[in-house]
Order: C-alpha cells, then structure tokens, then sequence
C-alpha cells in the first residue's frame, strides 16, 4: 500500500473514530526497518492545531492469506496479555479486519519515544563507547530473559500451540532454493544436512519474542529499554532457539567485517548473562545458534534476489548478503564442534 492510499484510509478511519476536524500528519515509513508494512503518523485536530495523538500502524500484507507473522492481530491478545503484566510493549489503541476503513488486518500502537539500537547501522545520536554499548546488549538479554520466564500457560493457556522445533529445519528448503545466487545455495545444503544430522538438543518450551535484539528494542538516552517491540515472530516454542537467534545477531565472527554488529560482548559473554538471570543450562545452545545463523542466511539470500529482481527493492540486503557465506560458515563451525 502506497502512502497516498494509506492516508486516504487513515484520514476516513480519523473521521470517523477521532471527529470530522481530524487530520492525519506525518505519515511516513520507518528508515532502518525492513519489513514493509510498518508506519509512524500523528492525528491532529485542526480546528484547535494541536496534536491529538501519535501512533504506528501496522497492516498485513493485502491479498496475502494471514497466517502467523503476515497476521497482525494475532499479537493483540499477546501484547495486551504482556502489557497488563509490566512489560514495556506498546498499548493497542485499535485493531481491526477488512472493514471499512482498511482492505487488510490493521494494528495501531501508541508511538513512543526513544530510539532503536541498529546494530549494523546505529544512530549517530548513541553512544558508541563499548561499555554503553555493552548495556545495550545486556538490556536485551535482559529482555529475553524475562519473556522466557513468563507463566504462557496460565495467562496464554489459549493463544497458540507449541511449534516442534524438529520441523524447523525443512520448513526453509523451498526458500533455499530461492537464493540469489548458487553459490548461496550449495553453502545452505551443506549446513541444512548438518542440521538434520542432528537431533535439536532439548529445550525449554514457552513464550518467545522471535527478534529480540537492540535493534527491535527502544531506548532512553540513559540506555533504558522504554519498549521492546516487533512481536511478528513470536510464538511458542524452543526459546534456545529465541537465545541462540540473539546470540547470532551479535555475534561478529558469523557476520563480514564491513557489515557487523557494534558488539563488544562475545558470545560466551551473552549467554552468560542469560544463564545468571534464568539460572537455565544453556548445553546444546550450539544447534539453535547454527539454526538461527542458517535461517537468516535463508532469507537473506531469498529477499536479496527479490530486491535484485526489482521485486521487493531494499538496498539493504545487499549489505546483509556480505555476510552469508559467513553466516552459513559460523553454523557450520558450531554443528562440527
């Protein structure tokens, strides 16, 4: 959806939920976000030119049938789950389906203020010095630790049924195949019959956020979390594979040097961290590292064709697809031991 398609339907949906004097301001992708259909906006009152309230709306793909992270709403009950419980995620201020106002699913968050940490890319505005850093990081462990912890099966008893890990690894063949380049696809062969080779080393099972790393994370200019967000990959399931997927991200030896993490921890320092706060035995976190390095290499290479074919343009996935051969290198050390 285009953004002067999306202001008509803000602008009939602020109409009818905020007043005839309502306007919409401000509408506008987020830069450093890559996921499409995410956008920031003011609503105003016009008469008394003043700002009624900020939000972000979120819209699954049009024509695509909703199903895990292209449906939007199956975060709201989650989220509003989460939010009654302290954590810092975003309220809803309103969610809808194929009504009038919007030809897909919606949700619209409260918008609010601080900064996201892009680990490859990061804000001018944050301090580099890597003992700041570094609180980054261990804020998003942190995180982690905490929605690992959650009761799901007292308060979530019915949002979603555990996903088995073991179908994990063959979920993402027909996306291999889709890789820009042969060469991507040989490597991810290689890694997916280690992977498969290998039982996945048990885990606890419950809540997972999916892509909790700073760069999903808002923070204050003291380094404070103000809110973790980006709930599209959540579910429920194997959280070392949630650890190990952090522990990819940051971890810079799976990455090239021109397209790294700012990280001063390693990877024994991150995980660590997380077993101080969970107490939890992390044996066998290796696998779930090299799963999560094999998936983003997956997709990775996937979206870098989609942008070289002009289908999806992004410019940058060609600066992730540096990493890949890294990425599918570092899962391939992890699984040989």
């Amino acid at each position: 959806m285009d953004l002067d398609a999306l202001q008509t339907h803000l602008t009939h949906f602020a109409h009818a939920r905020y007043g005839e004097r309502s306007a919409i301001r401000g509408l506008s992708g987020f830069s450093g976000s890559h996921g499409g259909l995410t956008f920031g906006f003011e609503v105003w009152d016009e008469a008394a030119d003043q700002r009624v309230e900020s939000l972000v709306i979120r819209l699954s793909p049009p024509g695509v049938r909703r199903s895990g992270n292209t449906d939007v709403l199956r975060q709201v009950p989650l989220l509003k789950t989460l939010k009654a419980h302290g954590f810092p995620v975003p309220a809803i201020r309103h969610a809808g389906a194929d009504d009038e106002f919007f030809p897909t699913a919606y949700v619209m968050f409260e918008r609010l203020p601080g900064r996201a940490f892009i680990v490859w890319e990061p804000d001018p505005a944050f301090d580099r010095a890597p003992a700041a850093v570094a609180i980054l990081w261990r804020q998003a462990v942190r995180q982690l630790a905490r929605v690992h912890q959650f009761d799901w099966q007292r308060h979530l008893p019915d949002w979603e049924r555990p996903k088995p890990i073991e179908e994990e690894v063959a979920r993402w063949d027909p996306i291999l195949s889709k890789a820009a380049e042969p060469e991507w696809i040989a490597l991810g062969e290689e890694v997916r019959r280690l992977l498969l080779a290998h039982s996945p080393p048990p885990s606890p099972v419950g809540l997972m956020h999916g892509d909790c790393q700073p760069g999903n994370i808002l923070f204050d200019a003291g380094g404070e979390v103000v809110a973790l967000l980006d709930w599209e990959l959540s579910g429920v399931g194997a959280q070392l594979f949630d650890l190990g997927w952090l522990v990819m991200i940051g971890d810079r030896v799976g990455w090239h040097p021109d397209w790294a993490p700012l990280n001063p921890l390693n990877p024994e320092e991150m995980i660590a961290e997380y077993t101080a706060l969970t107490g939890r035995d992390c044996a066998g976190l290796d696998w779930y590292r090299a799963l999560a390095g094999y998936k983003m290499a997956v997709v990775t290479g996937l979206f870098t064709r989609l942008h070289r074919e002009g289908k999806r343009p992004d410019a940058a996935w060609e600066k992730m697809a540096l990493g890949l051969p890294a990425m599918y290198g570092r899962a391939k050390e992890l699984l040989l031991g």
